[in-house]
């Protein structure tokens, strides 16, 4: 094997794999078919084995071709993390860093706090992704984002995870304004805990995570079943639905919060409940935050604290919430 491998070849080669050929890979490069074919023989050469074989048009890994796309990623993986920790050993005030965010998190909390950071601070790059909250935690452990704040029951374990709380955030149940109330049957302004299990409902859709938070949430009140009118997979959407009377929804505070000062969605109060979860900021254990991360997490303290546990604070609840 030899040793003068260039990390360049290395991206080639996993664009490759990715994009599922030459053609699409030498699009996604800005180059020449020609060009990305000469890195993968090249590359071939180099390791002293045949990275793929070739039946037609298909391009299939051996099982070398495998065992190098592995060490290709986690070497580029690394090498993304070192610029970023390079750019950031200063005194936090310059850099670069990566946030995942949840929906709610991404699109009603960070931006303001993420804003502000970037206006005091000019020279940090700061890239915050939405993601699917199932490719949250992933998108850490990978080494895409260099800290994650997210709305969840708990940190997964075994994961190789660290985080802390950053606050809290109220799920609230939501109705049409007064006026479209009669359409959903919900003119009232509280409920018992007993009449959610026959009230309409908007939701997400089965089976995502953040149907999981709710039903999980109804659960812990003893509504095991409930009427799910519509799935939308947006709270946008579902706001939407809400207003025309479809039915009710659980939504985070934040993501209503517009809607419930202006009067165009009204609070319906759970009698005696009051549904909370925390918000937690994760990074991986294994990598030393950054002068910038870390002064990009008290940012977030600061920011999110308030705002996100309503003015109050709370003890967790039993079972590590």
């Amino acid at each position: 094997m030899d040793n003068r491998i260039s990390l360049h070849k290395l991206e080639v080669f996993c664009t490759v794999v990715e994009l599922g050929g030459v053609g699409r890979a030498a699009g996604r490069l800005y180059v020449s078919q020609p060009v990305v074919s000469g890195h993968i023989r090249s590359l071939e050469q180099r390791l002293g084995v045949l990275l793929f074989d070739r039946a037609g048009q298909r391009l299939e890994l051996t099982d070398a071709g495998r065992a190098a796309y592995g060490w290709a990623r986690d070497t580029l993986r690394r090498g993304t993390e070192l610029e970023r920790e390079l750019a950031g050993l200063a005194d936090g005030t310059a850099g670069a860093v990566a946030v995942g965010t949840s929906m709610t998190v991404g699109s009603y909390l960070l931006p303001p706090v993420l804003v502000d950071f970037a206006s005091a601070h000019p020279a940090a790059r700061i890239a915050a992704h939405v993601l699917d909250p199932n490719h949250i935690w992933e998108a850490v452990t990978s080494g895409l984002c260099d800290l994650a704040v997210t709305i969840a029951h708990r940190i997964p374990t075994g994961q190789g995870l660290s985080g802390e709380r950053v606050g809290h955030q109220d799920l609230v149940l939501v109705g049409a304004a007064e006026a479209e109330a009669g359409a959903g049957g919900m003119a009232d302004s509280s409920v018992q805990v007993a009449d959610l299990a026959r009230m309409p409902f908007v939701s997400t859709p089965r089976g995502s995570r953040r149907r999981d938070i709710e039903d999980t949430e109804l659960a812990e009140l003893g509504v095991i079943d409930r009427n799910v009118v519509i799935e939308l997979g947006h709270p946008e959407a579902i706001k939407h639905a809400v207003r025309a009377g479809l039915g009710a929804a659980l939504l985070f505070r934040a993501s209503v919060a517009a809607e419930l000062a202006d009067g165009s969605l009204r609070e319906i109060r759970i009698a005696d409940a009051r549904p909370r979860l925390p918000v937690f900021a994760v990074r991986r254990a294994d990598r030393r935050p950054s002068a910038l991360h870390r002064t990009l997490l008290a940012a977030i303290h600061r920011g999110l604290g308030d705002g996100l546990d309503g003015g109050t604070s709370s003890p967790p609840r039993p079972g590590g919430r």
